[in-house]
């Protein structure tokens, strides 16, 4: 109604599918939403526009917190649209003692019953970021210590699956959980107290533009206060908008993805892959 502006939505299932598109070419997107690392890998190859800050207007009602990460020190790149955390949800009815911490999930009580995110990144333990291959070992033999509890490695069906009762607990994202949670009264979702994955996803714009004016102008809708709010209370995730105020409870212990760079994500992807075809 402001703009007479007609946006056509595209979904990915992964910040990979996303950047793979984008870098084959052949799209014309003047609006992208990556996450963090992924940033910072489409800086490196030259895949965004440097933003205008004279064109963008808002930026200020971002949360200090939220500016200058490593991903993008300046802000040259991104405007903060969400973030949130990677922890637990679980059905009450299906589950007598509910996980708190992550070492809960190899208990034999869950045996069939985890439902898992299929993520390299979400899944493997230590840090998120580590480039110890000691450590990555030491999270495979772990990981595959959990086959037993896993009953499937999903994606966007994870939803599905966990509000019709059909699973007893879902590593996810907390976005992902806030939707299920809205549908099914049994279900709960925990942060364990030794910590979480902190995840950030941005607005950006592609080289591909074809609409530049366009762009800001959808940036500068979306960093309105009321319009943050609205948003993030319809998705479920938390915004960096501070004047939105919807953000989730800082005393979580958390951590940033970096980009590893195709090496080491390379490696991650590897490992994993392994162990679901362990679980077969």
């Amino acid at each position: 109604k402001e703009t007479g502006i007609k946006v056509q939505y595209e979904t990915f299932d992964s910040n990979e599918a996303m950047y793979t598109k984008i870098k084959q070419g052949g799209t014309t997107y003047d609006i992208a939403v990556p996450s963090d690392y992924t940033i910072d890998k489409m800086v490196k190859e030259d895949l965004l526009v440097k933003l205008d800050k004279s064109k963008i207007h808002g930026f200020d009602q971002i949360g200090s917190s939220f500016k200058g990460l490593s991903f993008d020190p300046n802000n040259d790149y991104s405007i903060p649209y969400f973030w949130g955390t990677v922890g637990i949800v679980y059905n009450t009815k299906l589950v007598k003692k509910a996980p708190q911490h992550w070492n809960d999930l190899w208990s034999p009580e869950y045996r069939n019953q985890i439902m898992m995110v299929d993520g390299a990144r979400e899944v493997i333990g230590f840090s998120l970021n580590t480039k110890n291959m000691t450590e990555l070992r030491l999270a495979e033999t772990k990981l595959n210590s959990l086959t037993p509890n896993i009953k499937a490695i999903v994606g966007d069906e994870m939803k599905g699956y966990m509000i019709q009762g059909d699973a007893a607990i879902g590593v996810t994202f907390s976005g992902e959980a806030s939707e299920m949670l809205d549908k099914n009264e049994d279900l709960r979702y925990v942060v364990p107290s030794e910590g979480s994955n902190l995840w950030f996803d941005n607005l950006v714009i592609p080289k591909t533009v074809k609409h530049e004016k366009e762009a800001y102008a959808f940036i500068n809708f979306m960093l309105k206060p009321e319009n943050a709010a609205q948003n993030a209370e319809y998705i479920g995730y938390a915004t960096p908008n501070e004047a939105a105020k919807t953000l989730l409870p800082k005393s979580i212990t958390n951590e940033v993805y970096n980009n590893l760079g195709k090496k080491w994500l390379g490696i991650y992807n590897d490992i994993y892959l392994q162990d679901k075809m362990y679980r077969k």
